[in-house]
C-alpha cells in the first residue's frame, strides 16, 4: 500500500465544510456573474454549489484560505464536468456545448487561481504548491510554519504528514495523531487516517498498533481491509480482546472530539 498516496488523497479531500445564509440557487438569482461560467443543467451539482458559496464568501470577505478552497473546487469540478462534457446529448446538442465551455471555463480558472497563489506564504496554499507542482520553496515555508507551531488544523497536519511519511514514520505518526486531535464537531473525519496508521505500523513490525488501528477503520466502515491477515501476524501472546479494547476507546475519543495520543 502507497501510504504517500493514501495521505496526499486524505489531504484533498480535508476542505472547508463552511456555514452559508445562502443556498447557491439564491445566490445565483442575485449574483449570476458568479454561475454564468458553469454548466446550467444538473451535471456536478454538488461541486458548483461549492464554487457558487466560496466565491460568495470571497466578494463578502476576500481571503488566501478561499483562494484555497475555490482551488480545491475547481479541481474537483474540472474532473466532473469533463466528464460530463463526453457524454452525448442527442436531443439537445446545446447541452453539451455548454458543458463543453464550461469545462474550457473551469481549466481557465483554474490556472488563474494556481498563479495567483503561487508566491502565497498561506500554509494550505503552500502545501497546496508542493504538493501538487513539487514547489521546494512552498515547502521549505511549510515546514518553518511546522517550527513555529502554526499548523494547527488536521488538514495541514495530514500535509506534515504525507511529507514525513517518506523518510521519518514517527514523525508521520505523530503528525497523523494531532489531525485527529484537531477534528471539530463540524468536520467529518476521513477515515483513509486509520488505513494510513495501520500501514506505517506494519511497515514498523509493530503489529499490535496496526491491529488496532485497522479494527478501527473496520468500525468506522473502511472497506477492503483484512483484520485477518493482521492478526494472524500478531504474537502468540498478544491479547485480542485488550487491543480491540483500546480501539474501542480510541473510537469514542475520535467520535467525541476528544482524542489525544
Amino acid at each position: 500500500m502507497r501510504i504517500t498516496g493514501i495521505l496526499l488523497s486524505v489531504f484533498a479531500l480535508s476542505g472547508c465544510d463552511m456555514l452559508f445564509p445562502m443556498t447557491a440557487t439564491k445566490i445565483c438569482e442575485e449574483h449570476s456573474e458568479f454561475c454564468d461560467d458553469l454548466n446550467p443543467d444538473g451535471w456536478c451539482l454538488a461541486e458548483k454549489s461549492r464554487i457558487i458559496k466560496h466565491r460568495y464568501a470571497y466578494q463578502q470577505s476576500p481571503s488566501e484560505l478561499l483562494d484555497y478552497y475555490l482551488l480545491e473546487d475547481f479541481e474537483k469540478y474540472k474532473v466532473c464536468i469533463n466528464k460530463a462534457a463526453q457524454i452525448e446529448h442527442i436531443v439537445q446538442v446545446e447541452k453539451q456545448t455548454k458543458r463543453r465551455q464550461a469545462a474550457v471555463s473551469a481549466e481557465r480558472e483554474l490556472n488563474r487561481l494556481i498563479r495567483k497563489t503561487r508566491n502565497s506564504k498561506e500554509p494550505h496554499l503552500l502545501l497546496y504548491h508542493w504538493s501538487r507542482f513539487g514547489k521546494q520553496d512552498a515547502l521549505t515555508h511549510f515546514l518553518a510554519l511546522e517550527k513555529q507551531g502554526k499548523l494547527n488544523t488536521a488538514s495541514l497536519q495530514l500535509g506534515l504528514a504525507s511529507y514525513y511519511v517518506k523518510f521519518d514514520l514517527e514523525k508521520a505518526k505523530g503528525a497523523l495523531y494531532k489531525a485527529l486531535s484537531l477534528y471539530t464537531e463540524e468536520q467529518d473525519i476521513d477515515t483513509n487516517i486509520f488505513v494510513s496508521l495501520s500501514t506505517i505500523n506494519l511497515k514498523q513490525e509493530n503489529y499490535p498498533e496496526a491491529y488496532i488501528w485497522a479494527y478501527l477503520a473496520h468500525e468506522f466502515k473502511v472497506e477492503n481491509i483484512s483484520l485477518t491477515d493482521i492478526r494472524n501476524a500478531l504474537p502468540a501472546s498478544s491479547d485480542i480482546t485488550s487491543l480491540e479494547d483500546k480501539a474501542e476507546q480510541y473510537k469514542e475519543e475520535i467520535d467525541d472530539r476528544v482524542f489525544s495520543l
